[in-house]
């Protein structure tokens, strides 16, 4: 006899494991289906940045709620996150400092702890950075990081503590359709049945969503980033994100710094299949991400590169993730498209998707900023930034 449940999950990164938990919370019973294991693709190679530096209220409102989600984590779900306050800056140049200003007062108006400091303000946060081409910048004191592995394995955890089931090893092949209405799906361990199918299957997702006739807009785009030990005589703890050079800076424990890009033509599409990709950073990545690091970090050509890698990042026109219910299927709901705002917001968008499965509707009604038709509709999401990346 085929098992049978309310939901299916298919997905063991952080959306599909906190979609999971958020489900079981409410009492549904749940399956979640992961081809390898959790947090075995792009989340856990993830850089785990949390910040609230948005342009639209609605990310700005749901960066904010997931922040006190992460800082509560271990009451609310348990196990680790591994959060660490470490603060966030967003260093403008002349050509954006007036968009960082009015994002700073949207942002201050929703209650997020922010303010624009200037270029002696940020010399005191950020010692032994040149300031060349910075005039002034954000600072989120609250803002931080945490480890998306801990967090995807914690949501998986929790959601099998309440009632949950979860799959690794599995893949699903196709999704069940009769009646024009998602039944389940079938993976290479057999068929599996359910009221309800959820997508949140990240670079995976628009190929997923062929096998039914459906067009979903992401594409598969490789980004790089490399970890750098610090220069012994380099105090710097915050994660810095460097707009007029592109990059970002975030730390890594006590020692080590990531390095990763935020200028969004350097994610390179054109990924034929997301199994399939180089997954160690190119020479140029490698040879850029050091002469941006020293040019800002002069001390850092006493520093030195460890390594260099390469995931993927989900991609939307808008740089913007799909949360809907999918047209003509009934029950088939999809949470992919991050573009690189997954892990920051996925405890909220978690919840939002849990509500929109068991209720038929978000109790946030934010979620329709997210509606799959806005494409067709040609009402995309716009950035206040030239690199969509920085919200």
């Amino acid at each position: 006899m085929v098992k049978t449940t309310d939901v299916i999950v298919v997905g063991g990164g952080v959306n599909g494991t906190c979609i999971a938990y958020h489900l079981a919370q409410r009492g549904a019973s749940v399956t979640l289906v992961e081809k390898d294991n959790i947090a075995a693709g792009p989340t856990g190679l993830s850089c785990g940045i949390i910040r609230q530096h948005y342009s639209h209220p609605i990310t700005a409102s749901i960066a904010l709620a997931a922040l006190r989600f992460f800082e509560n984590f271990e009451d609310l779900v348990g196990g680790d996150c591994d959060f660490r306050q470490t603060g966030y800056i967003f260093a403008a140049g002349p050509d954006t400092i007036d968009t960082l200003k009015s994002n700073v007062a949207l942002q201050q108006s929703l209650g997020i702890n922010t303010s624009v400091i200037s270029v002696e303000e940020l010399r005191e946060l950020v010692p032994g950075a040149a300031i060349d081409g910075i005039v002034g910048a954000a600072y989120e004191p609250e803002s931080g990081y945490a480890d998306p592995y801990s967090t995807s394995v914690a949501f998986a955890n929790r959601a099998e503590e309440l009632g949950a089931e979860v799959l690794t090893g599995t893949e699903v092949r196709s999704v069940i359709i009769e009646g024009g209405k998602a039944r389940g799906v079938v993976t290479n361990q057999g068929r599996l049945e359910a009221a309800s199918v959820v997508l949140a299957t990240g670079p995976w997702s628009s190929r997923l969503a062929k096998l039914f006739g459906i067009d979903l807009p992401i594409v598969p785009c490789r980004v790089q980033v490399c970890l750098f030990e610090r220069a012994p005589d380099l105090n710097h703890d915050k994660i810095f994100i460097d707009s007029p050079l592109g990059v970002y800076t975030r730390p890594e424990g006590e020692d080590l710094m990531l390095v990763g890009s935020v200028a969004t033509d350097e994610a390179k599409a054109g990924i034929k299949h997301p199994d399939d990709f180089q997954r160690v950073a190119d020479f140029d990545a490698v040879s850029r991400y050091s002469e941006q690091l020293i040019e800002r970090f002069p001390k850092m050509d006493k520093g030195s590169f460890l390594k260099g890698y390469a995931s993927l990042y989900d991609v939307t026109p808008d740089w913007q993730p799909i949360l809907d219910e999918l047209p003509g299927i009934e029950n088939l709901y999809c949470c992919a498209g991050s573009s690189g705002h997954g892990f920051k917001l996925a405890p909220i968008v978690g919840k939002m998707m849990a509500d929109l499965i068991t209720r038929g509707k978000s109790d946030n009604d934010d979620i329709n900023f997210f509606a799959f038709d806005r494409f067709a509709r040609e009402e995309l999401v716009e950035s206040g930034y030239a690199h969509k990346l920085l919200g």
